[in-house]
């Protein structure tokens, strides 16, 4: 049974999360018990069969059918509270448990005034954020106090109006960089990506290394400012420049994201917009967390009107001629950039999935073999 102080933050939670129209549940588990089970304070789902029309994409996970079961029912944000004091390993073991749920947003939430007259749950908190962000990747884990979340529903209404989608690409396969091998493959699977309403993108880029790269170009410039002396080091550091020839020492400052850092295009991309309700809850909770945005991407984005709606790359597709190191490039961008993904060849490359799978963890991908 929860602590009185976190079932207080709990309550609040799984109301918010059934007036933006998830289904809202506490206390719930999500893997088996073999081993091991977390129970989650709180998960709000997603039931996309209400909307899309998912079975015709079944046949793409053959190999791994629990993975099109979870899309059905999305898992779409879970939330770890602590609502007293805590140690660092225990707010630590919530960021774990949370990335172990396969959840598209991870919220994590304490109480800094409850903390015993220590009053410092918050700022470590931030660090261990950074901590554990730096080392698994930052999968849209989210870090805030009660303070925040009770300013974010000041005045906030919870609504929901569904789920929308942008435009489609046009059906026919749009290669890229002189690519072509990859159409013929294409056309085989085209009438399983086609009529299931959720939005077709082709030779997709994932938004957020656009906004990552927009952060980092603010950051240099407050740090040039209060340094000028060491703005080629800050630049250098932030990866707003980079020497392009090695055998000198010309720095060329990035103007783009794609001179930045490198971003991933996707050859197929199925998904739609995060409910209009959930973004706008996020955008309050980015004004309340004032320059506390620094630390989460998305929230950058939409407090600096960089978005206004979230794209969620619900299925991601990498469509290969061969069985090479290519492929295993395309296996590691599509679990690092959608919350599904599936290498379509015209071998078996499951074995590569499952070593990837074993080794690097890589486990929301998996292969679907064309039969000639």
């Amino acid at each position: 049974m929860p602590k009185r102080e976190t079932l207080h933050i709990q309550n609040i939670i799984q109301q918010l999360g059934e007036g933006l129209g998830f289904i809202s549940k506490t206390e719930e588990r999500l893997h088996q018990r073999e081993h091991y089970a977390p129970v989650y304070d709180v998960v709000w789902y997603l039931d996309l069969t209400k909307q899309f029309r998912l079975d015709g994409l079944r046949r793409l996970f053959v190999n791994q059918p629990t993975l099109f079961e979870r899309i059905r029912l999305l898992p779409f944000a879970g939330f770890e509270i602590e609502g007293a004091s805590t140690s660092s390993k225990n707010q630590l073991g919530n960021f774990a448990n949370l990335y172990s749920g396969n959840f598209l947003y991870h919220f994590v939430i304490v109480n800094n005034d409850a903390a015993n007259g220590e009053n410092d749950t918050y700022r470590r908190g931030v660090k261990l954020k950074r901590y554990f962000a730096y080392n698994s990747g930052d999968k849209n884990v989210f870090f805030v106090d009660l303070k925040h979340l009770e300013q974010s529903l000041e005045g906030f209404k919870p609504f929901y109006t569904g789920i929308e989608v942008p435009d489609s690409d046009a059906a026919a396969r749009k290669t890229f960089g002189g690519e072509t091998a990859s159409v013929p493959i294409y056309e085989k699977i085209r009438p399983l990506l086609e009529n299931t309403g959720l939005a077709l993108l082709q030779n997709y880029q994932p938004w957020l290394y656009d906004v990552k790269y927009k952060m980092a170009k603010e950051a240099v410039c407050g740090m040039a400012r209060e340094a000028a002396g060491e703005t080629a080091f800050s630049q250098m550091y932030a990866g707003t420049a980079y020497y392009k020839n090695p055998c000198d020492n010309d720095i060329s400052i990035s103007k783009k994201a794609a001179e930045f850092c490198y971003a991933p295009k996707l050859d197929v991309c199925l998904g739609f917009y995060a409910p209009k309700a959930f973004t706008a809850w996020l955008s309050a909770l980015a004004d309340a967390l004032g320059c506390g945005i620094a630390h989460f991407p998305i929230l950058y984005a939409l407090k600096r009107k960089l978005v206004t709606t979230l794209f969620v790359p619900l299925i991601g597709i990498e469509i290969e001629a061969g069985i090479n190191k290519h492929l295993n490039g395309g296996i590691y961008n599509l679990e690092k950039n959608t919350y599904a993904g599936v290498v379509v060849t015209g071998e078996n490359a499951q074995r590569h999935v499952e070593f990837y799978k074993r080794e690097l963890g890589l486990k929301n991908v998996t292969a679907y073999c064309i039969e000639d």
